[in-house]
């Protein structure tokens, strides 16, 4: 039967990237047994807000102290476009922890203020990568990698996986049609799909006899994966493929009509984290878990160089979306009785700059902002908002690298003291205190 593995299934595929190639940075000594400082079986959901999302109207200075004009300098900075004060949000979030300047959030993050309210949700001021490129592939590559002066190889979190789990686990989701840089790694297997509806084989009326089709590709994938073999191309191909098999009958026993807090939630995003939580309730409430702990989604259009709005406009509406999805998404987690054991975390490639463009817009920035939210975060604001009469050309000054971000999460969630330091260039990094 003439069967093409290429097309076998519709937008979804398997990968262990590299198919084998060796590994740059030395592997953390965690192995399948460690002890972990989150809770057991700790999951993580990554957040991208693609684009470069404007932080200056994120997390807005509300007011002037003494030495730090931060409300007037804003105000001047951004005359159609910033938010006035009198439309933040009527609970402002905690003052800035280092000038002092009170802080709001954009009024459109309102469903996300109730969750930083219940104070489950932490505000990691200044954040970005030194030496900022303000180049979208490349800010993304160093996002991703973790690496902000070598060549891409590899993702941060593939080299978690490579050092955590062995190459036959799959405990890893992207959703989307193409798998996120941020999982690349040399052995571990992530599966990339754009919804848990498509992961499915393809109808083909050709071949119509689905069985048929499982059980060639079933032999295929045997004749390739040679025990023998402990590496090459032909090795992984094989080995990845009865993976990919052994998922797509698990992932067919997933229900997504359940009464989600996502339910009816219009836009992408919503769909994606729905198909997250879904996976989450399969595993929670059945005999029969598949095993995901760490996903990936991606909310687009936070490249505003025009018409980026203030009250309403382009931000407002994304971030409309992100809160109530977010908001709704940890409503599930709750729900589930999983909230203590999930760990959302947002990110965007660069920020904006502190001055608005002839468009109505901001252009490429460097420092922005980030959110975690579950149950296990501390909530607050962390880092300050830089200092708005301090620019470097123009943009907000870097004070928190990113890599301090990950490495919290590696340390404190996932692993134990000190395991970020052979998983991220330049290490050793400070944590931060936003997760117990």
């Amino acid at each position: 039967m003439a069967i093409s593995r290429r097309k076998f299934l519709t937008r979804g595929a398997l990968t262990a990237a590299a198919l084998g190639a060796p590994h740059p940075f030395q592997r953390a000594l965690l192995g399948a047994s460690t002890a972990w400082a989150g809770p057991a079986g700790a999951i993580v959901v990554l957040v991208q807000m693609e684009g470069g999302n404007d932080g200056l109207n994120t997390v807005i200075p509300i007011d002037d102290k003494p030495g730090h004009a931060q409300r007037s300098l804003y105000d001047a900075a951004r005359p159609s476009i910033g938010i006035p004060v009198a439309n933040l949000l009527a609970t402002e979030i905690d003052p800035d922890p280092v000038k002092g300047n009170r802080l709001g959030l954009h009024p459109s993050l309102a469903p996300l203020h109730d969750v930083y309210a219940a104070g489950k949700v932490a505000v990691l001021n200044g954040i970005a990568y030194p030496n900022q490129n303000l180049s979208h592939f490349r800010s993304e590559d160093i996002w991703f990698s973790a690496n902000p002066t070598g060549a891409f190889v590899d993702g941060w979190f593939g080299r978690y996986l490579d050092s955590a789990f062995p190459s036959g686990d799959l405990v890893t989701v992207d959703f989307d049609i193409t798998l996120n840089p941020t999982f690349f790694s040399s052995d571990s297997n992530v599966l990339a799909v754009g919804s848990l509806a498509e992961f499915e084989l393809t109808d083909d009326p050709q071949y119509p006899d689905l069985a048929a089709k499982v059980d060639a590709l079933t032999a295929a994938y045997a004749v390739e994966a040679d025990p023998l073999e402990t590496s090459g191309t032909h090795n992984a191909v094989g080995t990845s493929g009865n993976v990919l098999l052994g998922a797509l009958d698990a992932y067919q026993q997933i229900s997504t009509s359940w009464p989600s807090n996502l339910n009816g939630k219009p836009g992408r995003l919503a769909r994606r984290l729905k198909d997250v939580s879904s996976i989450l309730r399969h595993d929670a409430i059945t005999g029969m878990p598949v095993g995901a702990r760490f996903f990936h989604v991606r909310q687009g259009g936070y490249d505003t160089h025009s018409n980026q709005g203030s009250l309403t406009g382009r931000q407002a509406d994304l971030f409309t979306e992100l809160a109530t999805d977010l908001k709704a998404f940890y409503e599930d987690t709750v729900d589930l009785g999983i909230a203590n054991k999930v760990l959302v975390l947002t990110f965007s490639e660069f920020g904006r700059r502190v001055a608005q463009n002839g468009g109505n817009g901001t252009d490429h920035g460097e420092a922005s902002v980030l959110f975690a939210m579950g149950d296990a975060v501390v909530g607050g604001v962390y880092g300050a908002v830089p200092a708005l009469d301090d620019l470097n050309k123009g943009n907000l000054k870097v004070h928190t690298d990113f890599r301090q971000v990950y490495a919290t999460v590696i340390d404190k969630w996932l692993a134990t003291a000190n395991a970020h330091v052979p998983l991220l260039p330049g290490a050793p990094f400070t944590t931060l205190p936003f997760l117990t």
